[in-house]
Order: C-alpha cells, then structure tokens, then sequence
C-alpha cells in the first residue's frame, strides 16, 4: 500500500531491510532502525535507475560527501530497483562510497509514497531520517530528469544530536 511522501514528516520512518552493495562491492542486508539504534541519522536517496544521466550525477555528489556525512552523524543510503548485480557493476564504475540498495520490487519505494510502478522505478526524492526513527525532512522532484538538490543542501538538513 503506498501513502503520501508528506504524511510521513514527523512520523517514525517505516522500517525495512533491503540487501545492499556497500563500497568496494561486497552485499549484506541493511535494516534502516539499525540507524537509529546506533544514534545515527540515515539520509535514504531513492533514484529511478543506475546508469541513467541524472542518477549518475546525483549518486557521485553524495559520494563525494560520505565522509561529511558521516561526521555529522548520519548515513547515505541509495536506494533503486536494480539489483545487487547492477548496484556491484555501477558502484565499481563510479567508485562509490556509499552503500545502494536494491529494492526490487519497489515495496520499500511505496512505503515512503515515492513508487512510480507505471515507469518501473522510484521517483526521485531524499528523506532525512533522525537519530530518533522519524522523518525529519523530505524533497521530491517534481521532474524525474532532474536534480535539483544538491547533496551538500541535504547535508544541512541532518539533525544535530538534540534532534534539531
């Protein structure tokens, strides 16, 4: 059953385990509340599609700030249909720092409102979620073809140990 993206602010993040193809190519399952049970915040990026022109920017520029990230507390966690496989092949490529998981059957994309079952994938959107299991903050794309978020605009959203 899928909600809406925005009834989920302020709410307790719905929690799933997705396999994930952490840096350097190895996989093992990701639980989301194990984020917050370790006191740290999880950013969930869901893109439509490895290899495509937007997410092949997207991802990189979180990439690129894994280590900002994680200094202020939280984890980036991508978040696609594509499988392991593809996440292994594309994460290679790019060199990535971050973990991409692979939610198959867009299960996960529909608990956060953000499915798009009739173009196959997820639509583009960014939740922040606290070290306290809730949603503190979202972005949708309103163009699935475009970015307009810049990792370093989320980073800014993270919540600070109090919770902001």
């Amino acid at each position: 059953m899928s909600v809406s993206a925005q009834a989920l602010l302020n709410q307790p993040a719905p929690d799933f385990t997705l396999n994930a193809v952490q840096p350097g190519g190895a996989w093992q399952p990701v639980t989301l509340s194990s984020y917050a049970a370790a006191g740290r915040a999880a950013v969930l990026v869901f893109y439509p599609l490895d290899f495509s022109p937007a997410c092949t920017a997207q991802v990189p520029d979180y990439s690129r700030r894994a280590a900002e990230f994680d200094a202020a507390g939280a984890d980036v966690l991508c978040i696609s249909r594509d499988s392991v496989y593809t996440h292994r092949a594309w994460s290679r490529e790019l060199r990535l720092q971050v973990p991409l998981l692979a939610d198959l059957t867009l299960a996960v994309a529909a608990q956060y409102g953000v499915a798009a079952p009739e173009q196959g994938c997820a639509r583009r959107a960014v939740f922040v979620v606290g070290r306290d299991g809730r949603v503190h903050w979202l972005h949708l794309e309103e163009d699935p073809a475009a970015v307009t978020l810049s990792a370093a605009e989320v980073l800014q959203h993270v919540p600070g140990p109090a919770g902001r």
